[in-house]
């Protein structure tokens, strides 16, 4: 482009760059049904990586003689003349002329006097791309995957819903909701800008709903090894207790069932939340795991309508959500249920030898080896000891069963054992400690290494008449709570004891207790609602 005034004859010329790179394998192409199925081109995908830059140039040439442009009067007097041939010979030289360009915010350096295009200079980094694009609604692309599919001529959204483009950083609005739907993408901004402050906020959604997003591919899938680490742990990060769910079948309502926990520095018991009556059932097992507390239904219905239920529920104390996951393939009330490597197994239950895993990534349970056909299904008690499950009681002669995951087996490991009543059994730091009652004696605790099998007894506790209860471990402490009392035995590695005095009871028990193990958040903490 040619522009000429008085004193100089000014040439032009602009140059446009736009570079864009795309995430590998997320360029595609659709079919369009108009009459003629043909292939458009389409973006699939997010952008990864792109930016605009233009470039501009001037040449000046100056005028030896003024220039009468054209369609100016040519009746003027020589005095005219001479008088703007004189002004001209006699002007100081101009400084060197800088032109401003529109598209930039900055003055054009001095123009070159050749027409030969620059140099291409340096690419701006991705911060100032990014920032440059999203104050230029005109330069985002929509495509096709990202954030829904827009009606025509309708202009192209952000390519980060939520975030706001500052002078010098991304920043979330106040009304923005950060949710499982664009918690990567922020992740993905966060890191790329070293906003440390957002990425924490992306983990902590992602930390808090950590079931759904270890069964979401784009989410999951996408996040290296370190960072599954980080979301699983900062999850396990808090207080844990013991938390006890009060089950009352008798008078099932929306209030009445509730989840408890205890305080140990005021040696008291705290309300959690109450348990849904779609939970609450006759015969349900519950466990921990992912720092999730899972129940399986035993029965559901009342008097002669009651029936078996294949029901599986979970609560997340981070976000006080409760919900049902995928259903049981056999309904097995009186199972036991234990957490290992990741998976939930389902044991046994009335009548029943089948043992169901839960694959939390698939929401999907599947058949495991079933428990040895000489056992009884029902009576029995399970843990979990150095990565195996243990399983024992319920026959006419005492046997511990081991089931190894990696071989899907069960083996029968004879040992000696009483007759008194076994109420319950877990483990600590490579020992199972199996919890006998005896009506005048009281709790008689027997501990057996994983490794020796050999049984022997370790504590006891007089009581008469405890009757039935069951235990939770909280770090080397195992907590026994009945329907009347509360104490706690110390897994000591050469002398377990129990404690000096009885710790405050569960407060008026309506139904079965049942114990677990959850870590809550610290106090203050938010808690997402997603």
């Amino acid at each position: 482009m040619t522009v000429s005034n008085v004193v100089a004859d000014a040439s032009y010329s602009f140059s446009s760059v736009a570079k864009i790179q795309v995430e590998e394998n997320y360029i595609s192409k659709r079919w369009v049904e108009d009459g003629a199925e043909r292939p458009v081109p389409g973006l699939k995908g997010k952008v990864y990586d792109y930016y605009v830059q233009s470039i501009s140039q001037t040449v000046l040439k100056r005028r030896s003689v003024p220039y009468i442009p054209l369609g100016t009067s040519r009746r003027r007097s020589s005095e005219q003349v001479n008088e703007e041939l004189q002004s001209f010979a006699t002007r100081d030289p101009d400084p060197v002329l800088s032109v401003w360009d529109p598209t930039t915010p900055s003055i054009v350096p001095p123009p070159m006097r050749s027409l030969e295009m620059s140099p291409e200079p340096p690419s701006p980094g991705r911060r100032d791309s990014i920032l440059h694009i999203a104050d230029r609604p005109h330069l985002q692309l929509p495509m096709e995957g990202f954030g829904g599919t827009e009606p025509p001529n309708t202009p192209p959204a952000s390519p980060w819903p939520g975030l706001v483009a500052s002078a010098d950083l991304f920043q979330m609005l106040p009304p923005t909701h950060l949710d499982l739907g664009n918690c990567y993408e922020v992740l993905r901004t966060a890191k790329a800008q070293k906003l440390s402050h957002l990425q924490e906020a992306a983990y902590k959604v992602m930390s808090d709903n950590y079931l759904q997003v270890l069964r979401t591919p784009s989410i999951y899938g996408r996040l290296n090894a370190g960072e599954r680490e980080l979301i699983l742990r900062r999850r396990m990060k808090g207080k844990m207790v013991v938390a006890v769910a009060d089950v009352d079948v008798q008078e099932p309502g929306l209030l009445t069932s509730r989840l408890c926990y205890y305080d140990d520095r005021g040696d008291r018991w705290c309300h959690l939340c109450h348990v849904p009556p779609e939970v609450v059932s006759r015969g349900c097992a519950m466990c921990s795991m992912f720092n999730y507390l899972f129940v399986v239904a035993g029965c559901e219905g009342t008097g002669r309508a009651q029936r078996p239920s294949k029901r599986v529920f979970c609560y997340d104390p981070l976000t006080d959500i409760w919900r049902e996951i995928c259903p049981l393939n056999q309904a097995r009330p009186r199972c036991k249920l234990v957490a290992l490597d990741g998976h939930l197994y389902a044991i046994g239950g009335e009548c029943l030898y089948t043992v169901e895993r839960y694959d939390p990534r698939q929401d999907h349970w599947t058949f495991t080896a079933p428990l040895p056909h000489d056992t009884f299904a029902v009576a029995h008690t399970a843990t979990v000891c150095d990565g195996e499950i243990y399983v024992t009681g319920g026959t006419l002669r005492y046997v511990l069963l081991r089931y190894t995951a990696r071989s899907d087996s069960w083996s029968v490991s004879p040992a000696g054992g009483g007759k008194d009543r076994t109420v319950d059994m877990v483990s600590v730091n490579g020992f199972i400690y199996r919890f006998d009652v005896h009506r005048s004696t009281g709790i008689g605790v027997y501990r057996c290494s994983a490794k020796a099998k050999l049984w022997y007894e370790c504590a006891a506790y007089a009581m008469p008449d405890p009757g039935g209860f069951q235990c939770a471990v909280v770090g080397n402490l195992i907590h026994c709570v009945g329907r009347y009392f509360h104490v706690r035995l110390l897994a000591d590695h050469i002398s377990p004891r129990f404690g000096t005095k009885e710790l405050q009871p569960f407060p008026s028990p309506r139904g079965s207790l049942l114990p677990a193990t959850l870590v809550l958040p610290e106090g203050g903490t938010v808690q997402t609602q997603v």
